[in-house]
C-alpha cells in the first residue's frame, strides 16, 4: 500500500481510499549517485533492486539475449528513472507473474512478447458495445496508426579510432503496411558501441519501438484477467476474423481496471472529493463495462480498458526516461595503495568524485581521459595527473557515462608554489617519490623580465634576462643580466655543422661572423708579410700556416638557402639566404679580448697547424720553464730589432747534435765571459782567420800563417817539452751530457 486517503464520514461510517502499488514503486523513493565498472546490465539492475527489501526474491529475468555489459555506468537520479531508462536502452521491459497467494508476485524482466503468458481464456470475445449483460470480453475496439520515419541513422565516435566512421543506418519495419517518410538522424554519444553488431542492436531496438508504436489497439470491456504482458486471440470482430491466427494474437501493453463492488448502499454513497464514484458513473454511462450480479442480489460493476499491439511485432518501451544532463563537477585523482601515479597508455586516470561514497583507490572510477595543454599525433603537452590532484570533470554531451577531466585545480594539499604576487608563470613538475622538481619560470616583473629553466638534479639551469635569486615564491637579490648556463655535473655544447661563440654586437643572422672574419683576414695578411720577409732573409716560410688560416676563414663564409617547402605551409616566410659554415669549425670572437684560465693546465692541440698571430706582441711568460721540442726544425726570424736570449742564472747551452752550428753577423761577433773562461774546442781542427791570416790548431800541429808580421809580446817566454789537454765532449751524452757539456778535467 503506497497511499491512504480518508475521504470522509457518512453517519457512523468513515470511508477511506487506499492506493496499492507493486514493489517497483519503491524505486521512486530512492535516488543515488553511484557507478559500475565492467558490469553487465543484468547485474546492474539486480544491484539496484537489491537495495529494496521488497524486491528480495521478487524479480527474475526471462531473456532471449543477454543484456549488454558496460565499462562505465553511472546513476545520477532516482532508482525509478535509472531502472526504466536502463531497460529502455536495451529493449527489455517488465511484466508481472501473479501468485495465487495474492502477495508473492514476481516482476519478470523480458525482451520478447512470446515469452509472455497467455490469458486463462485463450480467446477474448468481441461483442456489440453498450450491453449491460455480464460479459467477460470486449465491447469496444479502436485502432490507431501513426506515421513513422523511413530510416534511422545512428552515429557515434570512438576516441581511440576517430578516423573510423561509426554510423548505422536501418530502415523502419513494416513500411509496406504503414506510411513512412524521412530520416531520423541521432547522435548516440561518444563510445555508444564497440563493434558494428552492438550499433545495429541499438538501431534495431529503436526501429522496433517505432513499429511497436506505429499500430496500437485500444479496447474496452470486462475481461477479468487482462494484465499487461499477457496475450490473447481476438475473435468475434469482423475485421479480425478474416485474418490469419497469428495476426489475431494481441499482446496487452497496458490495462486500466475500474471496479465497483457489490456492497449495499454504494449507489447512495455521498460524493466525497477525490472519490472514484464519478469515474464509475461515467463508465456506466459510456456503457463500456458490465454489471456483475451476485447470488444475494447485489450488483457490482467492472470495466477494463486495455492497450494492445500485435504479438508478432516486437515490443519496445518508448524512450521516455532520459539520462540526467550532467554539469561540471570536482574530483580527486585516486590511485592504488602506495602508488603516486596510476595511468594507462593514454594517460587516463581514476578519479574519486566528490559525491562518491567509494574508497579513494584504483576502483574509485573507470578510466577517465584527461585534457592536456596539447594533444595530437606525435606531439602533445604531457602532464600526468598524480594521487591527490584536484580536477574539474565535465561530461561529453552532458552524458553521465562519459566523464572527462578538463582542468586541474589547486586546493588543500595541492596549493600553488607561485602565488600572491602574480608575476610568475610557467610549469613545474615534481620528482616521482621525492621532493625534486623541474621547472620553467616566466617572470613578468616590471623591468625585470626573465626566463628560468631549472632542475634540482645537480642544480642545472639556464637563466635568461634579468637574473635574480629565485626560490619557490620568493624573488631574491639581483644576480646580473644576460644568461647563466650552469650545472653541478657535466656539460657539453655541440653543433655538428659549426659553432660560433662571440661577444661581438648582435646581428639578425646568428652566424654573421663578418667581424671575426675581418680579423682573420688581417691575420692572413700579416702572416703573408712576415713569411715573405722571412724567406727573403733565408729563414723559414710561414706559408703552410697562412694556407691553413685561409682555409679556416673561407670555411666560415657560406651562403645557406632557406628550405623550400613543397606542398607545405610557411605563411610566406622563411625564404632567402643566410650565412653558415662550410665545415664544422668552431669560431671564438670578441672585440675586447679572450682569456683562457685554469688552476691546472691548458692544452691546445692540432693534427696540422697552430697559428698564433698578433698585430703587436706575442708575450709568453712561465713561472718555471719554457720548453719547446719539435721533430723537424725551429726557425726564429726578427725583421727589425734583433733577437735577444738571456739567462739571468744558470748556463746557456746551444748544441747541434746532428750537424754544424753557424753563427754569422753583419758587423762584430762578440763572445765574452764576464767572470770565467771562453773555451773553444774541436775534435779535428780549430781555424781562426782574418784578412788572409789564420791559425790552425790540429792534433799535433799548430799552424800560424800570415803574409805579414807575427807579433808576440810577453814578460816571460818559456818552451818546455811537448804536452796536451782535453775537455769532455758535450755530445758524448745523448741528447745532452749530464754536466751540461762544461770542461771540467784538464791534464798536461
Amino acid at each position: 500500500m503506497q497511499r491512504a486517503l480518508r475521504l470522509g464520514s457518512d453517519g457512523g461510517v468513515t470511508y477511506f481510499q487506499l492506493h496499492f502499488s507493486s514493489w517497483l514503486s519503491f524505486l521512486k523513493l530512492s535516488s543515488d549517485r553511484r557507478d559500475w565498472q565492467e558490469a553487465s546490465g543484468r547485474d546492474i539492475l539486480s544491484d539496484v533492486f537489491a537495495k529494496h527489501p521488497q524486491a528480495n526474491g521478487s524479480f527474475t529475468f526471462d531473456l532471449r539475449s543477454p543484456i549488454r555489459s558496460y565499462s562505465n555506468r553511472v546513476q545520477w537520479e532516482t532508482d525509478w528513472n535509472f531502472v526504466h531508462r536502463s531497460m529502455e536502452e536495451v529493449g527489455v521491459f517488465p511484466r508481472f507473474d501473479f501468485a495465487s497467494d495474492g502477495k508473492s508476485h514476481t516482476v519478470v524482466i523480458a525482451d520478447d512478447l512470446y515469452f509472455g503468458p497467455q490469458l486463462p481464456q485463450k480467446e477474448l470475445k468481441f461483442s456489440r458495445a453498450g450491453t449491460n449483460e455480464e460479459f467477460d470480453g470486449l465491447t469496444q475496439l479502436g485502432e490507431q496508426q501513426e506515421v513513422q520515419s523511413a530510416t534511422l541513422t545512428l552515429a557515434s565516435v570512438d576516441y581511440k579510432r576517430p578516423d573510423l566512421p561509426k554510423q548505422i543506418s536501418m530502415p523502419a519495419a513494416d513500411t509496406d503496411e504503414l506510411p513512412a517518410q524521412g530520416e531520423d538522424y541521432l547522435y548516440a554519444g561518444s563510445q555508444s558501441w564497440g563493434g558494428s553488431d552492438q550499433g545495429e542492436l541499438q538501431a534495431r531496438i529503436r526501429t522496433e519501438e517505432w513499429a511497436s508504436r506505429a499500430k496500437r489497439y485500444f479496447a474496452v470491456g470486462s475481461p477479468r484477467y487482462a494484465l499487461p504482458g499477457y496475450w490473447f486471440t481476438l475473435s468475434g470482430h469482423p475485421d479480425f476474423d478474416r485474418l490469419p491466427e497469428q495476426d489475431r494474437e494481441l499482446a496487452i501493453i497496458a490495462s486500466d481496471w475500474l471496479i465497483q463492488n457489490n456492497v449495499p448502499g454504494m449507489e447512495t454513497l455521498a460524493r466525497f472529493p477525490k472519490s472514484l464514484r464519478a469515474a464509475v458513473e461515467q463508465a456506466k454511462t459510456a456503457r463500456g463495462g458490465t454489471d456483475v450480479h451476485h447470488a444475494d442480489g447485489s450488483v457490482g460493476f467492472i470495466q477494463v480498458e486495455i492497450e494492445a499491439q500485435r504479438r508478432l511485432v516486437p515490443f519496445r518501451s518508448p524512450f521516455e526516461h532520459r539520462k540526467p544532463e550532467m554539469h561540471v563537477q570536482t574530483g580527486i585523482v585516486a590511485t592504488a595503495e602506495n602508488e603516486e601515479i596510476t595511468t594507462d597508455d593514454g594517460n587516463r586516470v581514476r578519479v574519486w568524485m566528490t559525491y562518491s561514497r567509494k574508497d579513494r583507490n584504483e576502483k574509485a572510477s573507470a578510466w577517465i581521459r584527461a585534457a592536456m595543454p596539447d594533444a595530437g599525433s606525435k606531439r602533445g603537452g604531457y602532464f600526468p595527473l598524480r594521487k591527490g590532484d584536484q580536477v574539474l570533470v565535465a561530461f561529453v554531451n552532458g552524458d553521465c557515462d562519459m566523464p572527462v577531466v578538463i582542468s586541474r585545480l589547486h586546493g588543500g594539499e595541492t596549493m600553488p608554489v607561485w602565488n600572491t604576487n602574480g608575476v610568475l608563470s610557467g610549469f613545474r613538475s615534481r620528482e616521482f617519490g621525492g621532493d625534486g622538481y623541474n621547472q620553467l619560470v616566466l617572470d613578468d616583473s616590471s623591468g625585470q623580465n626573465r626566463v628560468h629553466l631549472y632542475t634540482t638534479s645537480f642544480a642545472s639551469h639556464l637563466h635568461l634576462g634579468y637574473l635574480v635569486d629565485h626560490t619557490d615564491n620568493t624573488r631574491g637579490s639581483f644576480l646580473g643580466r644576460g644568461f647563466d648556463l650552469k650545472s653541478g655535473a657535466y656539460g657539453a655544447v655541440r653543433a655538428e655543422q659549426g659553432l660560433y661563440v662571440s661577444t661581438q654586437p648582435s646581428s639578425a643572422q646568428p652566424m654573421n661572423v663578418s667581424a671575426a672574419t675581418g680579423q682573420l683576414a688581417a691575420a692572413e695578411a700579416l702572416l703573408d708579410t712576415v713569411s715573405k720577409s722571412s724567406q727573403t732573409n733565408q729563414a723559414e716560410s710561414l706559408q703552410d700556416g697562412h694556407d691553413a688560416l685561409k682555409t679556416f676563414t673561407d670555411a666560415t663564409q657560406q651562403s645557406v638557402a632557406g628550405t623550400t617547402s613543397n606542398g607545405g605551409r610557411t605563411a610566406g616566410g622563411g625564404t632567402g639566404n643566410a650565412n653558415g659554415f662550410a665545415k664544422p669549425v668552431m669560431l671564438l670572437s670578441s672585440p675586447d679580448g679572450i682569456a683562457a684560465s685554469s688552476q691546472q693546465s691548458v692544452h691546445v692541440t692540432a693534427n696540422k697547424h697552430v697559428n698564433l698571430v698578433a698585430g703587436n706582441d706575442v708575450n709568453i711568460g712561465a713561472g718555471k720553464s719554457l720548453l719547446a721540442s719539435v721533430m723537424d726544425k725551429i726557425s726564429l726570424f726578427a725583421q727589425n730589432l734583433g733577437i735577444k736570449v738571456f739567462a739571468a742564472k744558470g748556463p746557456v747551452s746551444i748544441q747541434a747534435q746532428g750537424g754544424p752550428i753557424t753563427m754569422a753577423g753583419l758587423d762584430d761577433v762578440t763572445v765574452e765571459s764576464s767572470n770565467g773562461r771562453v773555451v773553444i774546442t774541436a775534435a779535428k781542427e780549430i781555424w781562426l782567420g782574418a784578412g788572409g791570416s789564420y791559425i790552425s790548431i790540429k792534433s799535433g800541429v799548430i799552424e800560424n800563417v800570415t803574409t805579414g808580421q807575427i807579433l808576440e809580446k810577453c814578460a816571460d817566454w818559456e818552451k818546455p817539452g811537448g804536452g796536451s789537454g782535453t775537455v769532455h765532449n758535450p755530445l758524448q751524452a745523448s741528447p745532452v751530457s749530464t754536466d751540461g757539456g762544461r770542461g771540467s778535467l784538464f791534464s798536461g
